[in-house]
Formats: C-alpha cells, sequence, structure tokens
C-alpha cells in the first residue's frame, strides 16, 4: 500500500532546493524529463531539486553509481506526482495568496527562532526567495488534496464506536508512550532529516516542514499511543525506544518514518470521549489512504504526460 499523502502530500518541499542553476541552459539541460500537458520539467531544473538530495547521498559511504541512478529515478516519479497534482490546481484555480504564505513563515520563524530560521538557509545553501516558492508549491499541494479528497472523506459516530471497541482494551491499561512522528517518502530524503535531528535541530519544526503524516500541522504530535494502536511493524521497536532519543529511520509500506518518544504514562481505564478527536484522524487517514491511489491514477490518465527516464 502506497502512503496515505505520497506525492501529494509527498510534500515537496522536498529539499528547499538550491537556487544556483541556470534555467536558460540549452542542449541536453535544457530538455524536457517531464512533461504534464504545457507543463515542462527540464533537466537542468530536475538536477538543481535533486542536488541536496546528491549531496546527502554522497556522505553514505555505501553509496554507488547504481544506487544513486535508482534515487533519481525514484526522485524522478515523486516530482511527476507533483506535477499532476500542481496541474489539478490549475484547474481547480486554487492558489495560494502572498498572506497564507507569510503567515506559514511566521509560524516556522517563532518555531525556529530568527537565529535559527536564518541558519536554516544557510545550511542549506537556498535563498530565501527559492525557499519560498517550493514552500508555496506544498502548501498548494495539500490544498488540492485536501479539497479534492480530505472534505469528502466523512467518519460517523458509529465508525468511532466501532474503532474504540476494536482497541479498547489497548488503550485502557498498560504503558503508554507520547510519540513525535515525521513520515517521508523517500530513504534519501529520511537519512538526512535524521541527520539533521541528530545535529540538534527542532523535531517538531522538521516535521512541519518535511512531514507528509497528516499530524505534521501538530509538529508530529501522535499524543499518547498504547500497544495495539499501531501497526506491528514500528510498534515493538517505538516501544523499545527510551524516552528523548531518536528511532533509527523504519521502513513500512507507508513510506520511512522517524520517531521520539517524548512521554510515557500508564493508563487507567479510558473512555471514549478522551479519544474521539483521534480517532476520528485515524480513520479520516485510512480512508485517505485508500483514496489517493485511485484518485492520481484518474488524474494521470486525464492528461498527456511524457517522462524520459532514459535522461536521467
Amino acid at each position: 500500500m502506497r502512503n496515505p499523502k505520497k506525492a501529494a502530500i509527498i510534500s515537496f518541499v522536498l529539499l528547499l532546493v538550491s537556487g544556483c542553476s541556470n534555467r536558460n541552459n540549452t542542449g541536453a539541460e535544457g530538455q524536457a524529463v517531464i512533461q504534464v500537458d504545457d507543463h515542462v520539467l527540464t533537466l537542468a531544473e530536475f538536477n538543481e531539486f535533486f542536488e541536496p538530495l546528491r549531496m546527502s547521498y554522497a556522505k553514505e559511504p555505501t553509496g554507488t553509481g547504481l544506487d544513486l541512478r535508482q534515487a533519481r529515478l525514484r526522485f524522478l516519479l515523486q516530482l511527476l506526482e507533483e506535477m499532476i497534482v500542481l496541474r489539478r490546481a490549475e484547474e481547480l484555480d486554487l492558489h495560494v495568496s502572498s498572506q497564507e504564505l507569510e503567515e506559514t513563515m511566521g509560524r516556522m520563524e517563532r518555531d525556529y527562532g530568527e537565529e535559527g530560521f536564518k541558519a536554516m538557509f544557510m545550511k542549506q545553501a537556498v535563498s530565501l526567495e527559492t525557499w519560498k516558492e517550493r514552500l508555496k508549491r506544498q502548501l498548494l499541494i495539500e490544498k488540492v488534496t485536501r479539497k479534492e479528497l480530505l472534505t469528502k472523506i466523512s467518519v460517523t459516530p458509529e465508525e468511532i464506536k466501532d474503532y474504540y471497541e476494536q482497541h479498547r482494551e489497548a488503550w485502557a491499561h498498560g504503558k503508554q508512550i507520547r510519540v513525535h512522528h515525521i513520515l517521508l517518502p523517500d530513504k534519501d530524503k529520511a537519512n538526512l532529516v535524521l541527520e539533521q535531528l541528530k545535529k540538534g535541530e527542532d523535531f517538531s519544526t522538521l516535521a512541519r516542514v518535511h512531514s507528509i503524516a497528516p499530524e505534521s500541522e501538530q509538529g508530529g504530535d501522535m499524543g499518547f499511543m498504547a500497544r495495539g494502536q499501531l501497526p506491528k511493524c514500528f510498534e515493538d521497536p517505538l516501544f523499545r525506544l527510551r524516552k528523548d532519543t531518536l528511532s533509527p529511520v523504519i521502513k513500512t509500506p507507508y513510506g520511512y518514518h522517524i520517531f521520539k518518544v517524548i512521554e510515557e504514562k500508564h493508563a487507567g481505564e479510558s473512555k471514549i470521549e478522551d479519544w474521539i478527536e483521534k480517532i476520528k484522524v485515524r480513520i479520516q487517514r485510512e480512508k485517505l489512504e485508500a483514496a489517493y491511489g485511485p484518485w492520481l491514477a484518474k488524474l494521470r490518465s486525464r492528461y498527456r504526460i511524457t517522462v524520459n527516464k532514459e535522461m536521467i
């Protein structure tokens, strides 16, 4: 199963790309690697967008030319999905206003602090204007998926009650952990974000910037979790994790996860009222996962798409 928001929210601030390439390149650099109707991504633009990932990948001692080629192909498909969703934004006449962009920037600057916010651009070797453009694109992608998918998903009281009853025993007793979470679509990007976290960058801020999980707007805060509420593939690693330590990158069918346990407690008897909002979000996420693939496939079938993998 693909990740819920994959590509659509596939987030693309994808790595606060560097703004140093020459977009007037001719020859091979000026040729299209992706075309969605009349919208074109050139090889020069692809290389510009991939550069931060390439730099992080070069630091991996096990990296090979073949591995790098595979990373470029994965990234190409991510960009294709982004372009498809942005083409849909054009059809829907959706836009991100200057006020929306500035409000988002303001929240992030408060999270980082003024000096930390400036340092972010220096570390990424990215201009403020280029970074703002990438952020604007991400916000637009989120608008499309919210309008096309999330607003059409309803959760009934019966569904909430059934979900609660299925997990009641696990929630009512035993150890609970409060978890912060970052979900990423790409292994290379996940490794880069983990490296940033190890260097002391703020988890909540990186979750808001990079994570494609529904709780990203809350800084990755998933609240308190108990055994039985999480997929088995990362439940065991999470409950072995010590408080205030980072998990390694954990691969699941949904993508690449990074966790941090920030609090622990032992739960008493729970009441459904304590869990309604959390259950609602979980059911929405599951329905979004189911709806996303068919929705994207339908969009792909309606546009004229050309992808030149041989150029990558």
